[in-house]
C-alpha cells in the first residue's frame, strides 16, 4: 500500500495529525496496535488553548457541556491546602470518549485506521517510508512522510532513543463518581508521588496518580496496597478513595519519565509524548500534543524534502516548548520532594500571583488552527 502520510499510534496526537493530513489533501494511514475505544493514563485536564482546534477538528464542545475548570487546589498530606484560580482554565474531557471520536471522524474524512495493528519494522529507503505491520491484509506500507505518535513507551525499532538510565514512575488512572467541584482541578501529594483529581464528562471524576518506580516494586505491583498504605496518607485522598465510586478499572502505564529525548528518528517526526514525555505538572500536555500535530503537518504539506522537514520541525518545536517543558520538570521535581511541597505551599499562600506566574509559564496562547493554500489531492 503506498499513502503520503503514515502515523505511527493513534492517540491524540496521531489522530488529529491524520484529519489534519486529510484536509489538507493527503492520503493518510494510521496504525494502532490497540483496538478502539480504549482507556489511557491521562489527567484528561485540556487547557482552554485547545478549545478552538478542536471545535475544527469536528469535537461538538459546546454541545457536550463540558466541565469549566477554572480553579487549582494542592494539598499536602499534614492537611495543608492551597486553591487559586487558574490564569487560562481547561475542560474535562476522557480520552476513551476524545479518541473513539477523532478516530470515527478520521475515517469520516477518509482517513484508513488500522487499530489492533502493531507495526513491526520501519525503514527509510531514499526518500520513502518502509513500514512493516501485523496487519493481515496491509502488512507493507510504502508512505512519503512518517510521523511518531506512539507515547512513550516506542516499539523496539525505536528503542535506540529509549535505552538511557533515567527516574521512571508508573502511572495509574480510573474514573469515580462523588461529589466534588466541576470547576476545580486539584492534586495532593503522598509519599512516594502525587495524585490528580478533576472531573470529566458523564458527571464523572478522573483521578490520575503518578509514583515513583521503587515504590511499585516495594508493594510487587499491589495497587490496592499501595493506595491503602501510601494515597490514603493524604486526608483528601483518603476521602475521595473510601467515599466515592469507582466506575472503571485501573488503566496502568510504567517507564514514564521526563528527560529529554531526541525529536525524530531517520526522517520521522515524533509529536506529543513521543517527542518528550510531558510532565503532569506542566498542566497542558493534551494541548501540547495537539499543538505539535499542527506543526508537523503544516510542515510537512508544504516541505519541498525531508531533511527540510525534520530541521524546521525540531526548530520550531523547540522554540514552542522548550521552555514549558522546562518549567514543568522543575514542578516536579518540587512535587517529587516533600519539603519542596511544604515551601511551595507557603510560598503560594503567602504570594498568590506566584502561582498564577508558575502556571503561566507551562502554558501558550490559543493553538493555531492549520491553514493548507493549496490542496495536494
Amino acid at each position: 500500500m503506498n499513502t503520503d502520510v503514515t502515523i505511527l499510534g493513534g492517540g491524540l496526537a496521531g489522530l488529529a495529525a491524520g484529519i489534519m493530513a486529510r484536509r489538507a489533501g493527503l492520503s493518510v494511514v494510521l496504525v494502532e496496535k490497540k483496538a478502539y475505544p480504549f482507556h489511557k493514563v491521562c489527567g484528561e485536564y485540556i487547557s482552554k488553548e485547545s478549545v478552538a482546534l478542536l471545535e475544527w477538528l469536528g469535537v461538538p464542545v459546546r454541545e457536550w457541556q463540558l466541565p469549566d475548570i477554572q480553579r487549582f487546589g494542592l494539598s499536602h498530606p499534614s492537611g495543608r491546602y492551597f486553591q487559586s484560580r487558574l490564569p487560562l482554565g481547561g475542560i474535562g474531557l476522557s480520552r476513551f470518549t476524545l479518541d473513539q471520536f477523532l478516530k470515527n471522524q478520521l475515517e469520516r474524512e477518509g482517513g484508513l485506521v488500522l487499530d489492533g495493528t502493531k507495526a513491526t519494522d520501519f525503514q527509510k529507503i531514499d526518500s520513502e517510508f518502509q513500514i512493516t505491520t501485523s496487519h493481515p491484509i496491509h502488512k507493507k506500507i510504502t508512505s512519503k512522510i512518517c510521523l511518531g505518535s506512539f507515547g512513550r513507551n516506542k516499539p523496539h525499532f525505536a528503542e535506540s532513543v529509549n535505552n538511557q538510565k533515567h527516574k521512571t514512575y508508573f502511572g495509574v488512572k480510573f474514573h469515580l463518581e462523588g461529589d466534588f467541584p466541576t470547576d476545580t482541578i486539584e492534586l495532593h501529594h503522598f509519599p512516594e508521588g502525587y495524585c490528580g483529581i478533576s472531573a470529566i464528562e458523564d458527571e464523572k471524576l478522573c483521578m490520575c496518580y503518578l509514583l515513583n518506580a521503587k515504590a511499585v516494586a516495594h508493594y510487587k505491583g499491589n495497587f490496592s496496597e499501595i493506595e491503602s498504605h501510601l494515597l490514603v496518607q493524604n486526608p483528601n485522598l483518603k476521602k475521595y478513595l473510601n467515599q466515592f465510586e469507582r466506575v472503571t478499572d485501573r488503566t496502568t502505564t510504567s517507564g514514564v519519565h521526563f528527560q529529554s529525548r531526541p525529536l525524530s528518528q531517520d526522517g520521522m517526526l515524533f509529536l506529543g509524548d513521543s517527542a518528550g514525555m510531558i510532565p503532569p505538572l506542566a498542566g497542558n500536555g493534551m494541548s501540547m500534543a495537539l499543538h505539535s500535530a499542527v506543526i508537523a503537518v503544516q510542515l510537512a504539506f508544504h516541505s519541498v524534502d525531508n531533511e527540510r522537514l525534520v530541521s524546521e520541525y525540531e526548530k520550531q518545536w523547540t522554540a514552542q516548548f522548550a521552555q514549558r517543558l522546562q518549567m514543568g520538570r522543575i514542578l516536579q521535581s518540587f512535587m517529587e520532594n516533600d519539603w519542596m511541597v511544604r515551601l511551595s505551599l507557603a510560598s503560594f499562600s503567602a504570594v498568590p500571583p506566584l502561582f498564577r506566574f508558575m502556571a503561566s509559564r507551562t502554558h501558550g496562547i490559543s493553538i493555531p488552527i492549520p491553514t493548507f493554500s493549496a490542496n495536494k489531492s
